[in-house]
């Protein structure tokens, strides 16, 4: 997001030139230059200024002076968030760094004294007040035109504010709906955006606002501050659209259908295997599990033996999902324990298959059931419990309980180290509204993931537990301290963090 702020007492300018560089695979040692440059307004530079720039995570913290022409050079890990402070500098500011070899520079140009200047044109209380008065006899919804922008009465209580909207490719996204609320006065401010894919209005000052779309609510927040004077802000922000959003919603309500189907399908396949050789589904499991362990060598994908064997995780607590397309990766797990189990003690499996033998209807979430607990003991034991808890399935909706299983394995396990989920890559996760309930770093191995598609439920899990994503290729732990804006590239595909989501910008 690019942003320039106008006042009478302050201006700031921000340069960006970004080299293109190939996308190269994250990696601890990689750093990046960020330059700034300190310049007066009224001529001349900023020296011996304190330059700050912290991480979001705090975990990273670099301090510099600025030199006799304002200049500060920063080399920094890539595509890291910082926060930015600068001594003589009253704004809070943000900064993002670029790939690996590539250089940031920005200058930032305002007035000295900004600290005094700021006093100077504060709003008293009295005047706070007037303001407000004046706000809250706006109707609660004003509708905006997208041609020429009228100026209000009582100029002094508004902010111009300038958005310009992107799409993923860069293009403008045109006669997008969109809404600006007003959190503190519940105003709203509805329009479309221009032919030039811009939002212009003027917003009362002394709010915070949410910039919101049809299916993305809150997808920006900025503020409007108490001050006197012209204020002029601009934004650049890239959303996905709703024409596109509304284009892969049902490219993939059409591959879920696609991939239900083929369960019912194997479902029935499974059953009629088990009526030949008169055998419970249970015992039919144990059967089907065996078979998958003698031909998991030849397996193309034996993700969960090489993630397990190349990450020395230690008193792991292993969550896995023993539903549909699961079963030649459940085997894979039994032959990893086989050589392992007598090395790890303190071993612990919760197994979930989404709900038992429940029907869709009765699927509730955070209560979908399913969810069952073991600790490592003897050899036989994890195929007599992955057999008992894989028939208790009955297949249904392709969309799987992982946080349930998550939340409520974590409470059924004993102290743990690591905790492993070991997922389908190709079931959504139906109770992800759950996630602001679980912090605990989660590792996540992806079964059936291709050439680095991920279904991005699996990306925000890891993202917001500060976990790490897995594949039969690599292992990607850089995702933990990611932030708005930033890309991320698994395989061939690339994602980024927009409107607090992951958003795959790659084509399909």
């Amino acid at each position: 997001m690019k942003t320039t702020r106008n006042s009478s007492y302050v201006i700031r300018i921000a340069l960006l030139f970004i080299p293109v560089f190939p996308l190269v695979a994250f990696g601890q040692d990689c750093t990046t230059k960020l330059t700034y440059q300190l310049e007066n307004i009224k001529g001349g530079f900023y020296a011996n200024q304190t330059v700050t720039l912290t991480s979001k995570d705090g975990s990273k913290k670099f301090e510099q002076k600025s030199d006799a022409k304002g200049f500060v050079n920063f080399e920094v890990p890539c595509e890291t968030a910082f926060d930015l402070k600068i001594s003589n500098y009253t704004h809070d500011e943000e900064a993002i760094s670029g790939k690996q070899g590539s250089q940031i520079r920005q200058v930032l140009t305002y007035e000295p004294n900004m600290k005094e200047k700021d006093a100077i044109f504060a709003m008293s209380e009295a005047d706070k007040a007037t303001l407000n008065k004046a706000i809250m006899a706006l109707p609660d919804t004003t509708n905006l035109p997208t041609g020429m922008l009228k100026t209000p009465p009582h100029l002094e209580n508004y902010e111009l504010m300038s958005i310009k909207l992107k799409d993923l490719d860069n293009g403008l996204l045109i006669n997008e709906d969109f809404v600006i609320s007003g959190t503190t006065r519940k105003k709203n401010f509805k329009g479309k955006t221009s032919k030039t894919g811009e939002i212009q209005l003027y917003i009362p000052k002394g709010d915070n606002y949410t910039l919101n779309f049809k299916y993305h609510k809150a997808y920006k927040k900025f503020d409007s501050e108490f001050k006197n004077g012209t204020i002029n802000s601009r934004m650049e922000i890239t959303y996905m659209g709703t024409k596109e959003y509304e284009k892969r919603k049902k490219a993939e309500e059409e591959r879920i259908k696609a991939e239900e189907k083929r369960l019912e399908e194997e479902r029935l396949a499974f059953e009629k295997y088990c009526k030949e050789r008169k055998v419970s589904l249970e015992e039919g499991y144990k059967l089907k599990l065996k078979e998958a362990e003698s031909s998991s060598a030849s397996n193309d994908d034996d993700v969960v033996t090489k993630v397990l064997t190349r990450n020395k995780w230690s008193e792991k607590l292993i969550v896995c999902d023993l539903t549909g397309s699961m079963d030649p990766y459940a085997a894979q797990l039994s032959v990893w324990y086989q050589l392992n189990y007598k090395k790890e003690p303190n071993l612990q499996f919760v197994f979930f298959n989404d709900g038992d033998s429940k029907s869709d209807s009765e699927k509730k979430i955070g209560s979908t059931g399913g969810i069952y607990y073991q600790k490592s003991s003897t050899l036989d034991s994890l195929i007599h419990i992955m057999s008992f808890v894989r028939s208790r399935g009955s297949g249904g909706d392709c969309a799987e309980n992982n946080m349930e299983a998550l939340i409520k394995g974590v409470q059924k396990a004993k102290p743990y180290k690591e905790l492993v989920m070991i997922v389908d890559n190709n079931a959504p996760v139906k109770d992800i509204s759950l996630l602001n309930k679980f912090n605990k770093p989660v590792h996540i191995i992806l079964c059936g993931s291709y050439s680095g598609e991920v279904l991005e439920d699996y990306l925000l899990i890891a993202w917001k537990t500060k976990g790490t994503i897995h594949t039969i290729e690599e292992d990607i732990s850089k995702i933990a301290s990611m932030s708005e804006g930033q890309t991320i590239q698994i395989g061939s595909y690339t994602y980024k963090i927009l409107g607090g989501e992951f958003v795959r910008i790659t084509k399909a």
